[in-house]
């Protein structure tokens, strides 16, 4: 999926948003609660956007989970990543 500047300009900008927030929380509760919060988060937005897309498309549901919980998964190795690599070069 080729995604142009702009728009992956974009989706770092509101990534890195979102990530500030998450921050901001880790020091009024706990780093697990902050990870199941946003991972619960993240299912709610899946599939309010499953129901919005389907409202225009017929979407298939199972092959709508499994890519959606493939690029979950991947989101989640790429921010432990992310974090290891910081805390490396601390």
């Amino acid at each position: 999926m080729d995604i142009d500047e702009g728009l992956e300009d974009k989706f770092s900008e509101v990534v890195d948003e979102f990530m500030q927030s998450a921050i901001a929380k880790e020091s009024e509760i706990s780093i697990p609660q902050v990870n199941s919060s946003f991972m619960y988060t993240m299912a709610c937005y899946a599939a309010r956007y499953y129901a919005i897309k389907s409202e225009s498309e017929h979407v298939d549901l199972e092959s709508f989970i499994k890519e959606h919980t493939e690029f979950f998964e991947s989101s989640i190795r790429s921010g432990i990543e992310y974090y290891t690599t910081d805390e490396e070069n601390s």
